[in-house]
């Protein structure tokens, strides 16, 4: 079969270079090169990316080979219920440069007139401040590092022309993610002493922009290649699956200037707002949420993945009420915007084309509660002056499974730091069985502020997640249990 390379675009255009991509991986080639490729195709607009892979090493082949083509798979369940599998050849990729290996040919980049716009995804560990990092490294270590560098020759190269000013898109995965790309650019350029007039530049001409990035993708569908070599009749290394939901969220913030590349005008799944903070609460409370809500119960109940727990009445039910009833109450954004959100998480966790294992998810699982769940359980007692009955019985079920009281416990040991999963044994030793033992053993479990960031004990709190944790353990816990709970909830 036949390598995939550009003559399979059918006379295609293949746009000029304009925006410099640091990171390779599947998250970005399924996601904002997706996206330019659809812009270009909608706008007839020219937007091409050149790929660097901002670490050493990595896989033994690059795009190049291919051209810079490859195919993305959107799939999963659109509106209608339907299964969805969508390939498309990806064409606005013009090439790949190893950062370490051709650094010379990097920093040649930050010449060519038509660069205007960076994207970056290197991990969530890759916007950091590495303080060894100079600027005669050739290249530099970490992204921050090498970007500093190349913003430097770009301001050379142009004489420190306003005009010359980069628009860099962060797409990491941590808060504020532009805002903190900038701060360690800007604390490299001081701490090496580098011409003042460039810093000046650098604050003045160039916008760092944060975002939010939502979609999932699985990436090379191995399972699958030799069946879809067959049916797209092509062999392509960098094929990449992802789910049919994308959302890109833009921070534009008062006084930055408009984006150049215009993905906002021509996808509905991009926004441009002054402020991501809305959506950010959106994605973690309902989508995140929604996972650490149901992931503890389902493995105390034997159910091995989202989509085996969603197509469950149970399952579905829990999430439904847990967000409409626990979660959406106690967010900013529209109410018809939050429930239009929460539908399309619960079709994305149907996708039968991603299986994601809820033991995959359990990993850390009482730091996810803390930082996805807890407002909202707080929030919904302070209101109603109650305990959240769904929030509840989710708190007492990681307290069940990091304790390993449920049948088949010994397959799915708790993954998390070895001080967390010692602490929740000693509180497990609270309990010898008694009422008054199992009352002593969640009042150290909601004190313990290690868990939390501070107390969250309150008698009404405290009796239930005992009579629930009392429900989940006292006889093999399954779905059917769980259905008759929501009935009396």
């Amino acid at each position: 079969m036949k390598r995939l390379d550009e003559s399979f675009l059918n006379g295609r255009a293949r746009p000029t270079p304009r925006v410099l991509q640091w990171g390779e991986g599947n998250f970005l080639r399924s996601f904002v090169d997706w996206k330019i490729d659809l812009l270009n195709e909608k706008a007839g607009a020219d937007w091409g990316v050149i790929v660097l892979r901002p670490i050493a090493g990595g896989l033994p082949f690059t795009l190049n080979e291919q051209d810079g083509v490859y195919t993305v798979l959107s799939r999963g369940v659109n509106d209608a219920g339907e299964k969805v599998s969508e390939p498309r050849l990806i064409a606005c990729v013009r090439q790949e440069i190893p950062s370490h290996e051709s650094w010379q040919d990097v920093l040649a980049l930050a010449h060519d007139p038509n660069i205007t716009v960076v994207v970056s995804n290197t991990t969530d560990a890759g916007i950091a401040y590495v303080p060894t990092v100079t600027f005669e490294d050739a290249p530099q270590v970490s992204f921050p590092g090498k970007l500093t560098r190349f913003l430097f020759e770009r301001w050379t190269a142009f004489d420190g022309k306003p005009e010359a000013g980069l628009q860099m898109i962060a797409c990491e995965l941590i808060d504020h993610n532009g805002d903190e790309l900038r701060r360690i650019v800007l604390q490299h350029a001081n701490e090496w002493k580098l011409d003042p007039a460039f810093i000046t530049w650098l604050e003045k001409d160039n916008a760092f922009y944060n975002t939010l990035v939502d979609r999932i993708v699985p990436g090379f569908p191995r399972a699958e290649a030799d069946a879809l070599i067959e049916e797209l009749g092509y062999e392509d290394k960098f094929m990449s699956a992802a789910e049919l939901f994308h959302f890109f969220v833009i921070e534009k913030k008062p006084g930055m200037p408009d984006l150049r590349i215009p993905l906002a005008d021509h996808d509905e799944g991009t926004i441009v707002v002054e402020d991501a903070t809305p959506y950010k609460a959106r994605k973690v409370a309902i989508l995140n949420g929604a996972h650490t809500g149901l992931c503890a119960l389902s493995l105390l109940a034997g159910i091995e993945s989202v989509g085996e727990a969603v197509s469950e009445p149970a399952g579905a039910k829990f999430l439904d009420r847990l967000l409409n009833e626990e979660v959406i109450p106690f967010l900013t954004l529209p109410k018809a915007e939050l429930e239009e959100f929460a539908a399309a998480v619960l079709r994305r966790f149907q996708n039968p084309y991603i299986r994601h294992l809820w033991y995959d998810i359990s990993l850390n699982g009482i730091v996810k509660y803390q930082t996805r769940n807890l407002e909202r359980l707080l929030a919904y007692q302070e209101k109603f002056g109650k305990p959240a009955p769904l929030m509840t019985l989710s708190l007492a079920s990681w307290l069940a499974f990091y304790l390993g009281r449920f049948k088949g416990s010994e397959a799915f040991a708790p993954r998390d730091a070895a001080e967390v999963i010692e602490r929740i044994k000693t509180i497990g030793a609270l309990d010898d069985g008694t009422d008054a033992g199992l009352e002593a053993m969640v009042a150290a479990y909601l004190q313990d502020t290690a868990f939390w960031g501070r107390s969250i004990d309150t008698p009404l709190l405290r009796a239930k997640v005992a009579e629930d944790f009392r429900y989940l353990t006292a006889e093999p816990f399954s779905f059917a249990r769980l259905e008759a709970f929501l009935d009396k909830a």
